[in-house]
Protein backbone atom coordinates (compact mmCIF):
# COMPACT_ATOMS: atom_id res chain seq x y z
CA UNK A 1 0.00 0.00 0.00
CA UNK A 2 1.10 3.98 -0.63
CA UNK A 3 -0.49 5.12 1.74
CA UNK A 4 -1.47 4.72 5.70
CA UNK A 5 -3.25 6.71 8.25
CA UNK A 6 -1.62 7.49 11.95
CA UNK A 7 -1.43 10.60 14.05
CA UNK A 8 -1.02 13.99 12.77
CA UNK A 9 2.47 15.39 11.75
CA UNK A 10 3.88 16.71 15.16
CA UNK A 11 6.29 19.29 13.10
CA UNK A 12 2.92 20.58 11.09
CA UNK A 13 1.29 21.16 14.16
CA UNK A 14 3.73 22.06 17.03
CA UNK A 15 5.79 25.13 15.14
CA UNK A 16 4.26 28.43 13.95
CA UNK A 17 3.59 28.97 10.05
CA UNK A 18 5.83 31.39 8.54
CA UNK A 19 3.78 33.68 7.51
CA UNK A 20 6.14 35.53 5.08
CA UNK A 21 7.51 32.58 2.82
CA UNK A 22 8.07 32.90 -0.40
CA UNK A 23 4.48 33.12 -2.70
CA UNK A 24 4.74 30.11 -5.07
CA UNK A 25 5.69 31.07 -8.53
CA UNK A 26 2.97 32.18 -10.24
CA UNK A 27 1.16 29.48 -12.84
CA UNK A 28 1.10 32.17 -15.67
CA UNK A 29 2.96 33.05 -18.55
CA UNK A 30 1.26 36.27 -19.19
CA UNK A 31 3.11 39.39 -17.00
CA UNK A 32 -0.26 41.00 -16.40
CA UNK A 33 -1.70 37.76 -15.39
CA UNK A 34 1.40 37.12 -13.31
CA UNK A 35 0.93 40.50 -11.37
CA UNK A 36 -2.50 40.07 -10.71
CA UNK A 37 -1.24 36.45 -9.31
CA UNK A 38 1.39 38.11 -7.24
CA UNK A 39 -0.87 40.74 -5.36
CA UNK A 40 -3.77 38.77 -4.65
CA UNK A 41 -1.68 36.36 -3.08
CA UNK A 42 -0.45 39.34 -0.53
CA UNK A 43 -2.19 38.49 2.75
CA UNK A 44 -3.71 42.23 3.03
CA UNK A 45 -4.85 41.83 -0.02
CA UNK A 46 -8.09 39.62 0.94
CA UNK A 47 -8.31 40.78 4.56
CA UNK A 48 -8.18 44.62 3.30
CA UNK A 49 -11.40 43.75 1.11
CA UNK A 50 -13.02 41.19 3.22
CA UNK A 51 -12.82 43.82 6.26
CA UNK A 52 -14.21 46.65 3.67
CA UNK A 53 -16.79 44.31 2.33
CA UNK A 54 -17.81 43.19 5.52
CA UNK A 55 -18.12 46.96 6.90
CA UNK A 56 -19.39 48.75 4.17
CA UNK A 57 -22.39 46.16 4.32
CA UNK A 58 -23.19 47.16 7.48
CA UNK A 59 -23.08 50.54 7.34
CA UNK A 60 -25.42 50.21 4.16
CA UNK A 61 -27.98 47.53 5.75
CA UNK A 62 -28.92 51.17 8.28
CA UNK A 63 -29.37 53.38 5.35
CA UNK A 64 -31.88 50.29 3.53
CA UNK A 65 -33.56 49.81 7.00
CA UNK A 66 -34.19 53.43 7.35
CA UNK A 67 -35.67 53.38 3.58
CA UNK A 68 -37.92 50.86 4.33
CA UNK A 69 -39.11 52.23 7.70
CA UNK A 70 -40.12 55.51 5.49
CA UNK A 71 -42.04 53.16 2.92
CA UNK A 72 -43.32 51.52 5.82
CA UNK A 73 -44.63 54.82 6.85
CA UNK A 74 -45.82 55.87 3.69
CA UNK A 75 -47.91 52.42 2.92
CA UNK A 76 -49.28 53.17 6.76
CA UNK A 77 -50.73 56.25 5.75
CA UNK A 78 -52.13 55.52 2.85
CA UNK A 79 -54.10 53.03 4.62
CA UNK A 80 -55.73 51.40 7.99
CA UNK A 81 -55.49 48.14 7.35
CA UNK A 82 -54.52 46.83 10.57
CA UNK A 83 -52.83 43.09 8.54
CA UNK A 84 -50.51 46.22 7.03
CA UNK A 85 -49.80 47.91 10.28
CA UNK A 86 -48.88 44.70 12.42
CA UNK A 87 -46.83 43.54 9.43
CA UNK A 88 -43.32 42.94 11.22
CA UNK A 89 -41.39 42.52 7.98
CA UNK A 90 -40.88 46.09 6.39
CA UNK A 91 -41.15 46.54 2.76
CA UNK A 92 -38.45 46.46 0.09
CA UNK A 93 -37.44 49.74 -0.59
CA UNK A 94 -35.57 49.41 -3.84
CA UNK A 95 -33.53 52.32 -5.62
CA UNK A 96 -34.56 53.86 -8.76
CA UNK A 97 -31.80 51.82 -10.49
CA UNK A 98 -33.15 48.33 -9.41
CA UNK A 99 -36.39 48.96 -11.45
CA UNK A 100 -34.77 49.57 -14.75
CA UNK A 101 -34.67 46.62 -17.32
CA UNK A 102 -30.84 47.12 -17.87
CA UNK A 103 -30.70 46.09 -13.71
CA UNK A 104 -32.69 42.70 -14.10
CA UNK A 105 -30.55 41.79 -17.43
CA UNK A 106 -27.36 42.45 -16.33
CA UNK A 107 -28.86 40.42 -12.79
CA UNK A 108 -29.50 37.36 -15.17
CA UNK A 109 -26.20 37.55 -17.10
CA UNK A 110 -24.41 37.54 -13.13
CA UNK A 111 -26.06 34.55 -12.53
CA UNK A 112 -26.02 32.74 -15.53
CA UNK A 113 -22.35 33.16 -15.32
CA UNK A 114 -21.65 32.41 -12.14
CA UNK A 115 -23.51 29.12 -12.85
CA UNK A 116 -21.84 28.32 -16.22
CA UNK A 117 -18.13 29.45 -13.91
CA UNK A 118 -19.23 27.27 -11.35
CA UNK A 119 -20.08 23.76 -13.87
CA UNK A 120 -16.80 24.75 -15.55
CA UNK A 121 -14.53 24.83 -12.12
CA UNK A 122 -16.50 21.48 -11.24
CA UNK A 123 -15.92 19.46 -13.85
CA UNK A 124 -12.44 21.02 -14.19
CA UNK A 125 -11.31 19.76 -11.09
CA UNK A 126 -13.20 16.71 -11.43
CA UNK A 127 -10.97 16.10 -14.18
CA UNK A 128 -7.89 17.07 -12.73
CA UNK A 129 -8.27 14.21 -9.92
CA UNK A 130 -9.45 11.73 -12.03
CA UNK A 131 -6.57 12.74 -14.87
CA UNK A 132 -3.90 12.95 -11.84
CA UNK A 133 -4.93 9.50 -10.46
CA UNK A 134 -4.75 7.88 -13.52
CA UNK A 135 -1.04 9.43 -13.98
CA UNK A 136 -0.32 8.11 -10.73
CA UNK A 137 -1.79 4.78 -11.83
CA UNK A 138 -0.53 3.92 -15.08
CA UNK A 139 3.03 5.81 -14.83
CA UNK A 140 4.34 7.46 -11.70
CA UNK A 141 3.20 4.27 -9.27
CA UNK A 142 4.69 1.53 -11.40
CA UNK A 143 7.91 3.72 -12.52
CA UNK A 144 8.40 4.07 -8.52
CA UNK A 145 8.28 0.64 -7.61
CA UNK A 146 9.92 -0.31 -11.00
CA UNK A 147 12.79 1.95 -9.51
CA UNK A 148 12.95 -0.15 -5.74
CA UNK A 149 12.90 -3.64 -7.57
CA UNK A 150 9.08 -4.36 -6.54
CA UNK A 151 7.35 -6.24 -8.80
CA UNK A 152 4.52 -7.04 -6.47
CA UNK A 153 2.16 -4.39 -4.78
CA UNK A 154 -1.27 -3.95 -3.70
CA UNK A 155 -2.67 -0.79 -5.10
CA UNK A 156 -5.86 0.41 -3.97
CA UNK A 157 -7.94 3.33 -5.15
CA UNK A 158 -7.94 5.26 -1.66
CA UNK A 159 -3.99 4.92 -1.71
CA UNK A 160 -3.86 6.40 -5.89
CA UNK A 161 -6.60 8.97 -4.23
CA UNK A 162 -4.34 10.67 -1.12
CA UNK A 163 -1.36 10.13 -3.05
CA UNK A 164 -2.87 12.46 -5.85
CA UNK A 165 -3.96 14.46 -4.16
CA UNK A 166 -1.44 15.29 -1.22
CA UNK A 167 1.75 14.30 -2.99
CA UNK A 168 3.50 18.14 -3.66
CA UNK A 169 5.31 16.44 -6.54
CA UNK A 170 3.46 15.34 -8.58
CA UNK A 171 -0.29 15.96 -7.32
CA UNK A 172 -3.04 18.08 -8.41
CA UNK A 173 -0.96 21.42 -6.98
CA UNK A 174 1.92 19.97 -9.30
CA UNK A 175 2.10 20.85 -12.86
CA UNK A 176 2.54 17.33 -14.26
CA UNK A 177 -0.91 17.47 -15.28
CA UNK A 178 -0.98 20.70 -16.90
CA UNK A 179 2.07 19.28 -19.37
CA UNK A 180 1.08 15.84 -19.48
CA UNK A 181 -2.51 16.27 -19.88
CA UNK A 182 -3.27 19.29 -20.97
CA UNK A 183 -5.51 20.42 -18.07
CA UNK A 184 -5.54 23.32 -15.44
CA UNK A 185 -4.46 22.21 -11.85
CA UNK A 186 -5.35 23.15 -8.42
CA UNK A 187 -3.03 26.10 -9.08
CA UNK A 188 -5.18 27.46 -11.93
CA UNK A 189 -8.65 26.60 -10.97
CA UNK A 190 -7.80 27.24 -7.13
CA UNK A 191 -6.29 30.77 -8.18
CA UNK A 192 -9.57 31.56 -10.44
CA UNK A 193 -12.03 29.99 -7.73
CA UNK A 194 -10.62 32.54 -5.26
CA UNK A 195 -10.46 35.14 -7.52
CA UNK A 196 -14.78 35.03 -8.20
CA UNK A 197 -14.99 34.96 -4.41
CA UNK A 198 -14.16 38.82 -4.61
CA UNK A 199 -16.73 39.13 -7.70
CA UNK A 200 -19.46 37.63 -5.88
CA UNK A 201 -20.17 40.26 -3.55
CA UNK A 202 -22.01 41.93 -6.67
CA UNK A 203 -24.90 39.61 -4.84
CA UNK A 204 -24.88 41.61 -1.85
CA UNK A 205 -24.84 44.98 -3.91
CA UNK A 206 -27.44 43.20 -5.65
CA UNK A 207 -30.03 42.67 -2.52
CA UNK A 208 -29.00 46.30 -1.40
CA UNK A 209 -29.92 48.20 -4.45
CA UNK A 210 -33.19 45.97 -4.12
CA UNK A 211 -34.21 47.66 -1.03
CA UNK A 212 -33.31 44.69 1.50
CA UNK A 213 -30.70 44.69 3.55
CA UNK A 214 -28.10 42.14 3.66
CA UNK A 215 -27.92 39.23 6.53
CA UNK A 216 -25.22 38.24 8.34
CA UNK A 217 -25.23 35.14 6.76
CA UNK A 218 -24.13 36.49 3.45
CA UNK A 219 -21.54 38.90 4.81
CA UNK A 220 -19.85 36.59 6.70
CA UNK A 221 -20.24 33.91 4.16
CA UNK A 222 -18.33 35.74 1.62
CA UNK A 223 -15.95 37.80 3.45
CA UNK A 224 -15.01 34.27 4.97
CA UNK A 225 -14.44 32.06 1.53
CA UNK A 226 -11.97 35.00 0.56
CA UNK A 227 -9.75 34.55 3.22
CA UNK A 228 -10.10 30.68 3.08
CA UNK A 229 -9.11 30.25 -0.74
CA UNK A 230 -6.71 32.69 -0.48
CA UNK A 231 -5.10 30.55 2.43
CA UNK A 232 -5.33 26.76 0.34
CA UNK A 233 -3.82 28.63 -2.79
CA UNK A 234 -1.36 30.84 -0.99
CA UNK A 235 0.03 27.64 1.25
CA UNK A 236 -1.13 25.28 -1.54
CA UNK A 237 -2.82 23.03 1.19
CA UNK A 238 -3.67 19.86 -0.37
CA UNK A 239 -7.54 19.69 1.64
CA UNK A 240 -8.18 23.20 -0.34
CA UNK A 241 -9.77 20.79 -3.59
CA UNK A 242 -12.73 20.04 -1.01
CA UNK A 243 -13.66 23.43 -1.14
CA UNK A 244 -13.45 24.50 -5.04
CA UNK A 245 -14.85 20.79 -5.48
CA UNK A 246 -17.52 21.45 -3.12
CA UNK A 247 -18.41 24.86 -3.31
CA UNK A 248 -18.60 24.76 -7.02
CA UNK A 249 -21.25 21.87 -7.33
CA UNK A 250 -23.38 23.70 -4.93
CA UNK A 251 -23.05 26.93 -6.85
CA UNK A 252 -23.92 25.30 -9.98
CA UNK A 253 -26.77 24.48 -8.53
CA UNK A 254 -27.69 27.86 -6.53
CA UNK A 255 -27.01 30.22 -9.62
CA UNK A 256 -29.25 28.09 -11.87
CA UNK A 257 -31.61 28.21 -9.32
CA UNK A 258 -31.53 32.31 -8.81
CA UNK A 259 -31.59 32.75 -13.18
CA UNK A 260 -34.51 30.51 -12.82
CA UNK A 261 -36.37 33.26 -10.01
CA UNK A 262 -34.86 35.95 -12.00
CA UNK A 263 -36.57 34.84 -15.10
CA UNK A 264 -39.94 34.46 -12.83
CA UNK A 265 -39.77 30.51 -13.55
CA UNK A 266 -41.23 28.89 -10.35
CA UNK A 267 -39.16 26.47 -8.82
CA UNK A 268 -40.75 24.36 -6.09
CA UNK A 269 -40.12 24.42 -1.78
CA UNK A 270 -38.66 21.57 -2.18
CA UNK A 271 -35.56 22.41 -4.73
CA UNK A 272 -34.71 25.53 -2.37
CA UNK A 273 -35.45 23.16 0.67
CA UNK A 274 -32.92 20.71 -0.73
CA UNK A 275 -30.21 23.23 -2.46
CA UNK A 276 -30.16 24.55 2.03
CA UNK A 277 -29.59 21.13 3.08
CA UNK A 278 -26.97 20.23 0.47
CA UNK A 279 -25.20 23.34 1.70
CA UNK A 280 -25.47 22.22 5.11
CA UNK A 281 -23.92 19.10 4.36
CA UNK A 282 -21.13 20.61 2.23
CA UNK A 283 -19.85 22.06 5.27
CA UNK A 284 -20.16 19.22 7.68
CA UNK A 285 -18.55 16.81 5.51
CA UNK A 286 -15.90 19.19 3.38
CA UNK A 287 -14.79 20.04 7.00
CA UNK A 288 -14.77 16.16 8.42
CA UNK A 289 -13.12 14.77 5.12
CA UNK A 290 -10.10 18.13 5.31
CA UNK A 291 -9.50 17.27 8.93
CA UNK A 292 -8.72 13.53 7.78
CA UNK A 293 -5.92 14.76 5.68
CA UNK A 294 -3.96 15.60 8.44
CA UNK A 295 -4.20 11.70 9.30
CA UNK A 296 -3.27 10.69 6.04
CA UNK A 297 0.70 9.60 5.57
CA UNK A 298 1.68 9.07 1.90
CA UNK A 299 4.99 8.10 0.50
CA UNK A 300 7.70 10.15 -0.05
CA UNK A 301 7.95 9.75 -4.50
CA UNK A 302 11.09 12.17 -4.13
CA UNK A 303 13.22 10.33 -1.91
CA UNK A 304 14.19 6.54 -3.51
CA UNK A 305 14.92 4.32 -0.90
CA UNK A 306 14.26 0.72 -0.66
CA UNK A 307 11.33 -0.88 -0.06
CA UNK A 308 11.33 -1.81 3.75
CA UNK A 309 12.22 1.65 4.55
CA UNK A 310 10.22 3.93 2.01
CA UNK A 311 9.59 6.99 3.96
CA UNK A 312 6.00 8.19 4.57
CA UNK A 313 5.73 11.61 4.62
CA UNK A 314 1.99 13.31 6.23
CA UNK A 315 -0.75 14.71 3.97
CA UNK A 316 -0.59 17.98 6.28
CA UNK A 317 2.97 17.66 6.39
CA UNK A 318 4.15 21.79 7.47
CA UNK A 319 2.52 24.55 10.05
CA UNK A 320 2.08 26.13 6.63
CA UNK A 321 -0.28 23.65 5.04
CA UNK A 322 -1.61 23.24 8.60
CA UNK A 323 -3.02 27.07 8.87
CA UNK A 324 -5.38 26.87 6.03
CA UNK A 325 -7.35 23.76 7.37
CA UNK A 326 -7.57 25.69 11.03
CA UNK A 327 -8.98 28.91 9.09
CA UNK A 328 -11.37 26.93 7.01
CA UNK A 329 -12.61 24.93 10.23
CA UNK A 330 -12.71 28.47 12.32
CA UNK A 331 -14.73 29.45 9.38
CA UNK A 332 -16.82 26.47 8.76
CA UNK A 333 -18.12 26.16 12.11
CA UNK A 334 -20.42 29.53 12.62
CA UNK A 335 -21.38 29.13 9.14
CA UNK A 336 -22.98 26.16 9.82
CA UNK A 337 -24.69 27.28 12.61
CA UNK A 338 -25.53 30.23 10.65
CA UNK A 339 -27.47 27.95 7.91
CA UNK A 340 -28.54 25.87 10.39
CA UNK A 341 -30.68 28.82 11.86
CA UNK A 342 -31.38 30.22 8.43
CA UNK A 343 -33.04 26.42 7.44
CA UNK A 344 -34.94 26.61 10.84
CA UNK A 345 -36.23 30.13 10.10
CA UNK A 346 -36.81 29.28 6.47
CA UNK A 347 -38.36 26.13 6.88
CA UNK A 348 -39.94 25.02 9.82
CA UNK A 349 -41.23 28.51 11.44
CA UNK A 350 -42.69 29.63 8.12
CA UNK A 351 -44.48 25.60 8.24
CA UNK A 352 -46.32 26.26 11.30
CA UNK A 353 -47.20 29.97 10.99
Amino acid sequence: MLMKFGLPSAEAWSKKPVLESPIPPSPFSNPYLTQLYEFTMRGSTPLTIAVLYFTSVHLMNKVVRNRQVRKQQQLEGKSNDTKSQAKKRLPAAPYSVATTSLFKIFVILHNVFLCVYSVWTFIGMTTTIASTMDIFKMELIPSFYQSLKVENYTLQKLDVFFQSVCDPNSGIFSRVITSAQGLHNLEILGFWFYISKFYEVIDTLVILLKGRPSSLLQSYHHAGAMMCMWAGVRYQSPPIWIFVVFNSFIHSLMYFYFTLSCLHIKVPQVFKKSLTSMQITQFVLGGSIAVLHSFVWIVDTSKLVSPEHMKLVNCISTPEKALPLLINVAYLTPLTALFAAFYIESYFKTKSK
